[in-house]
């Protein structure tokens, strides 16, 4: 009941948009309600599951007034209340400086808004090494084929529906990106990022090494924990787009104080089947939403395409697990989409519940405003 009013009251405090000459402001959010079948067969766990979710359940504000934009949301998804970007942000000739919770400057498909990713749940390379909205500075500059980003970052808000403490850590991050070819329809795109972690020793949890197999009701079947109070982490991306055919490669290793490392790694590709082209932008370094050429409102079939992935993640001490998963996705509308992700995983070595595979199907209803 909590949730529904406090939705229902973002609503109405949300519409409709404001403007002025100066100033503007309007809604922005996204609804994702999750299905999913699986089966789990360990060592020492054996379960078959149906569950629903509503993964996602966002409302908040965007607008600005001259150089200046904010952003502020909250997330009412997973049984729980988070907060997502709270920022402010000025914006000059190619510069821009952000400040307050908002993304590190790591990894394309974490940055990425979940709206537009390829995939229902991100990559192994995108879930495994925290990264995580925080509170903060970012500076970043972007030309018409490149774009740098460095910041500097406190802790993270937390996520209890009592208290919204701001975790002990400090992060400083950054991000180069460079596409030789870019051009509509056709773009490649290189990248790399880094980032020096450091946590209080007086928090429960240190640097820790986890990832769930594509599919965000499913358990993380290898979950390595440590004693390190800092981490150091490296990561290489590559984009290709051309027509309706698009893959994407990331891998990222980080070593905590050189007690304990993990890699991960993931390759994953698309094709447009009506004919639609995945968009870049050069300035973030990310891909953006598909607008179908023909809507279903339009009397079209919307835009459809089929996507395939594998991807790993590979620790010391606590198992490797690689996944597998084939998709099928149907942007109904620009803001309306429908996506189905089969998945297979096989667990090695010492995980948390022995060695063993996941099966499963999962689909997702999605509406994003504006």
């Amino acid at each position: 009941m909590f949730r529904l009013v406090s939705l229902l009251s973002l609503v109405a405090f949300a519409s409709p948009a404001v403007a002025q000459s100066a100033f503007n402001i309007e809604p922005r959010g996204r609804l994702f309600v999750d299905v999913a079948s699986y089966e789990e067969d360990f060592a020492t766990l054996q379960a078959s599951v149906e569950d629903s979710t509503l993964r996602a359940a966002r409302m908040g504000l965007q607008g600005g007034w001259g150089d200046f934009s904010f952003v502020t949301e909250l997330d009412f998804g997973g049984d729980r209340v988070s907060f997502k970007d709270f920022r402010l942000r000025w914006s000059g000739e190619n510069v821009r400086v952000t400040f307050g919770n908002q993304k590190t400057p790591n990894s394309i498909e974490y940055i990425t808004s979940s709206t537009v990713n390829t995939f229902m749940e991100r990559a192994q390379p995108a879930q495994t090494f925290r990264y995580d909205r925080r509170i903060g500075v970012l500076v970043d500059h972007s030309g018409e084929n490149y774009s740098v980003a460095v910041g500097v970052f406190g802790g993270a808000i937390g996520d209890s529906n009592s208290d919204f403490g701001i975790s002990d850590s400090t992060v400083i991050a950054g991000r180069a990106t460079f596409a030789p070819i870019n051009e509509t329809g056709r773009v490649l795109h290189l990248g790399v990022h880094a980032r020096q972690y450091n946590r209080d020793a007086g928090e429960p949890e240190s640097v820790r090494f986890r990832a769930r197999p594509g599919a965000s009701l499913a358990d993380r079947y290898v979950d390595q924990r440590t004693t390190a109070e800092s981490s150091t982490l490296i990561g290489v991306e590559a984009l290709y787009i051309n027509g309706p055919f698009h893959v994407l490669a990331e891998l990222a290793t980080e070593d905590a104080e050189r007690a304990a490392d993990a890699t991960a790694w993931g390759l994953s590709g698309g094709w447009m089947l009506t004919g639609e082209s995945r968009v870049y932008r050069a300035s973030d370094g990310i891909m953006r939403g598909v607008s179908p050429a023909q809507a279903l409102s339009n009397g079209g079939w919307g835009a459809w395409e089929i996507v395939g992935r594998i991807d790993q993640l590979d620790t010391d001490s606590a198992g490797r697990q690689t996944s597998y998963t084939a998709g099928l996705n149907w942007q109904v509308e620009r803001n309306v989409r429908v996506m189905a992700n089969v998945i297979m995983a096989d667990v090695d070595g010492p995980a948390r519940f022995g060695e063993g595979d996941f099966q499963g199907v999962q689909m997702r209803f999605q509406v994003t405003w504006p």
